[in-house]
């Protein structure tokens, strides 16, 4: 376990890191509220009791006693409010229009996927480590097609059937499919610097399933773990950029993939690993430990993942807000508040069941049980 400094480090970053990607959210809702006319009556910096703030002009602006988070209050936007405040005020969220009303929710999303780009281009400007473009093998599983074919640990992936291989998700793919219809594929395998002869091995529809200290796991279709060799890279500005658009765009695309993941894997062995608060936590305080702009990656990362929860459509989040708005916007009429209210309020327990079990899982990940 770590010691007490380090796990007070790692809560103060822990703590300012969240408290700045929502914060940045919440900017974005106030920055775009006020620019279309709406009043905010507060912006605030974490929750609970008051412990400071300012009143400047009509808004009030204030640190609350929970450093975790931030909140923007809108006259007319309170989604668990059968009776909302500000009806027929001309500046109330409600009042104006619902193209209005859909921007000023797309816009907590929006500052977080430019919180994001932007940090990640600061860390790949500034040097970080990245994928090198390699991939090698760094596990083979005894009695699998890859330790059949001669496959070693070490080995750097060069192709698969002719096609190059860049990264470990593409190879991953490649065979999964293969492996639907047992279909052999070739590998071009470099070994210490050197190019082997061909490689050929069939991927195995159903791999086994084996036991591990963290439970069961299946094994893949080859019987291999792949890893994406990583480096110390610094790039110009332009580059930093795009790599950051490339990271961001890859990272949506895996998060918007997982729901399907586990539906598939339907919780079993091989199933995505969901982490909750508390393994965050634990990787707040590992990758602190690797510098600045590896840090930086993982800010950009969780802005992302941030951004990507909150539009989806769910009763509770900015997205399902969204939907309610866009729905009152195509029919011309605003569903019933106290229905509204109940759908939000239900949706935001369900969040916090969700939040309850995937902590849970956490705490017995972290004491073994």
């Amino acid at each position: 376990m770590p010691s007490s400094p380090i796990d007070l480090r790692t809560l103060v970053l822990f703590l300012a890191t969240f408290t700045l990607i929502v914060a940045v959210h919440e900017f974005g809702h106030y920055f775009t509220a006020r620019l279309l006319g709406m009043k905010v009556l507060e912006f605030a910096i974490g929750f609970g009791p008051r412990l400071l703030g300012v009143r400047k002009g009509e808004i009030d602006y204030s640190v609350r006693a929970i450093p975790f988070g931030g909140y923007v209050r809108i006259l007319g936007q309170d989604d668990f409010a059968i009776q909302q405040e500000g009806i027929g005020d001309p500046r109330a969220f409600t009042t104006k229009p619902w193209w209005a009303q859909a921007i000023v929710l797309v816009a907590g999303v929006s500052m977080n996927m430019v919180l994001a780009i932007l940090v990640l281009t600061i860390a790949f400007a500034t040097g970080t480590t990245a994928p090198t473009g390699d991939v090698k093998i760094v596990e083979v599983m005894a009695a699998s097609p890859a330790e059949k074919a001669g496959l070693q640990t070490g080995d750097i992936v060069r192709s698969i059937d002719g096609k190059p291989v860049t990264r470990s998700q593409d190879l991953v793919n490649y065979v999964q499919r293969k492996a639907e219809k047992e279909t052999e594929v070739t590998l071009e395998i470099e070994r210490n610097g050197r190019p082997l002869p061909p490689v050929k091995a069939v991927p195995r529809a159903d791999p086994p399933v084996r036991q591990t200290p963290q439970g069961p796991v299946r094994e893949g279709p080859l019987g291999i773990r792949l890893e994406d060799v990583q480096g110390p890279v610094t790039v110009a500005l332009p580059q930093a950029f795009e790599q950051a658009l490339s990271l961001s765009g890859d990272v949506v695309g895996q998060i918007a993939a997982l729901p399907g993941q586990l539906l598939a894997s339907r919780g079993g062995p091989g199933a995505p690993q969901v982490g909750g608060p508390i393994q965050i936590f634990e990787v707040v305080g590992q990758v602190s430990q690797f510098g600045l702009p590896t840090f930086l990656k993982l800010i950009g990362l969780l802005s992302i993942n941030l951004a990507v929860i909150n539009i989806i459509p769910f009763p509770g989040l900015d997205g399902g807000r969204l939907f309610f708005v866009l729905v009152a916007g195509i029919f011309r009429k605003r569903l019933s508040p106290q229905v509204e209210a109940a759908v939000h309020a239900i949706g935001f327990l369900i969040l916090i069941g969700l939040i309850v079990i995937v902590s849970i899982s956490d705490i017995r990940r972290v004491v073994g049980g």
